[in-house]
């Protein structure tokens, strides 16, 4: 009797853990699907509304099938942001017979289980995108669903970033051109630096760094490849294919963020308000150098200024030439300053892209920690 009150009680509990997962809601995956015009157990809420959609749950485009991923400003003058969603090869054919099948009904894109778009098809698209923009999604909305994406293991496209300069520029102090520090006692004493002191760099020694680094030294407005003019680090054919970027943390009168340096005007112009040393650090494999440091200068290039005229040699050899010029500027520079750095090229790429949400040209290489460093006696 004993028994068969415990196999009914078990019998009782598994029957009732069944109905359990029964009832539970089906999750669906990233991609586009059908909305289906039948109800189906996929029935899902329109994000940020009331209304409700049945989902076809074979999907058509799978996020295996998203080649890029990228954020459009002011999309077709809506004044709202839009997720651009490009599809590789296979996507693009399933697209066009899926848009084409779909005339008259409508196509839904879920993201990571979440109903973000139902899009009217009138008529078959051949071009090998789509796009989500709606009033309720701002551009965090944007990037969020873009993280999402991006975590998802099954994605393997890449993502493209657009930097959002700022209209304003701080213009840097008149960097100096002569002084009384040697080159012949910078060479002497220059050491790579790991460690840092917490304790801010001025906004002077950081102009006089990025002059040394990539400054204008004689003007030439003739020639547009040169971008204002010949600079303080020599470049094959006068192409400049580098970038400057810095992160700051502590530099006295500018404020924490990422900026990019303009050589012409000697400028930085922000691209991003958050203090990203801890995340430059991770992505730079850990090295604590990066986010001690009250500033890191990176340098980023893009090869196509080079392979323009070079071509793949320009790449291969050129720029990295280009690179060592202007990084053992910095070197000597921060000597005479009295500060220290160390140049930096263990990192992921991919992060160090995320992290600035650099351009698609673009391609970093370089991280320079900048900042008062340790002496022997201080260990």
């Amino acid at each position: 009797m004993k028994n068969r009150i415990l196999t009914t009680t078990f019998l009782a509990i598994f029957i009732i853990a069944c109905g359990h997962v029964d009832k539970s809601t089906p999750t669906l995956k990233t991609g586009w699907y059908y909305v289906s015009e039948q109800e189906t157990k996929f029935k899902k809420e329109l994000d940020k509304s009331s209304e409700f959609y049945f989902i076809n749950q074979d999907i058509i485009i799978p996020v295996e099938q998203f080649e890029e991923i990228e954020i459009i400003d002011n999309y077709n003058d809506t004044q709202y942001p839009a997720l651009i969603i490009r599809f590789n090869r296979q996507g693009k054919e399933n697209w066009s017979a899926a848009t084409e099948k779909a005339v008259g009904s409508r196509l839904a894109l879920i993201i990571n289980d979440k109903l973000v778009s139902v899009a009217k098809v009138n008529m078959q698209i051949t071009a090998g995108f789509s796009s989500l923009s709606r009033i309720e999604y701002s551009k965090q909305d944007m990037h969020e669903f873009i993280e999402q994406i991006e975590n998802d293991q099954n994605f393997n496209g890449q993502i493209i970033y657009n930097q959002e300069l700022t209209d304003d520029a701080i213009y840097l102090p008149e960097p100096k051109t002569d002084g009384t520090f040697s080159v012949e006692k910078a060479l002497t004493n220059r050491r790579s630096h790991r460690q840092f002191l917490d304790k801010e760099i001025s906004a002077e020694n950081l102009s006089q760094i990025l002059w040394a680094a990539y400054g204008i030294t004689l003007p030439n407005e003739d020639y547009p490849f040169l971008r204002g003019g010949f600079r303080t680090a020599p470049s094959a054919g006068g192409l400049y294919p580098l970038e400057i970027y810095v992160a700051i943390g502590k530099v006295k009168g500018i404020e924490s963020g990422v900026y990019k340096f303009f050589s012409n005007g000697h400028k930085l112009v922000k691209v991003d308000n958050e203090d990203i040393r801890k995340e430059l650090c991770e992505a730079s494999l850990g090295q604590k150098m990066v986010e001690e440091a009250p500033a890191s200068i990176i340098y980023t290039a893009i090869f196509s200024r080079m392979t323009k005229k070079y071509g793949q040699r320009g790449q291969e050899r050129y720029v990295c030439m280009d690179l060592g010029h202007s990084a053992e500027n910095v070197y000597l520079q921060v000597e005479t300053l009295g500060l220290g750095t160390c140049a930096i090229g263990a990192f992921i790429d991919e992060k160090i892209t995320k992290v600035l949400r650099l351009p698609k040209d673009e391609e970093p290489l370089y991280i320079m920690p900048i900042g008062y460093y340790y002496t022997q006696s201080e260990f």
